[in-house]
């Protein structure tokens, strides 16, 4: 069996977690202007881990910043 069947990536999982962990972080002291969902591309790891000095320093997320987290990659967009 190859080792990436053998073993679920941990290192995915653990960013998935991770992700999860500052969206509720972020939703606790924003609950006006939450995170709904964590999309699958760059932005989640820009706003909320790259910039996440200055929303946890009391400066939220702009509208057009918590839809770029929750932004998902359309079908077939790379096929």
């Amino acid at each position: 069996m190859p080792n990436d069947q053998a073993m679920p990536n941990l290192w995915l999982m653990d960013w998935e977690a991770k992700a999860e962990a500052a969206r509720r972080r972020y939703n606790e002291l924003y609950p006006d202007r939450p995170i709904n969902q964590i999309g699958d591309t760059l932005e989640v790891h820009f706003f909320l881990f790259a910039f996440s000095g200055s929303w946890e320093n009391g400066k939220p997320l702009t509208d057009r910043e918590i839809a770029s987290v929750a932004m998902i990659t359309p079908p077939g967009c790379f096929s």
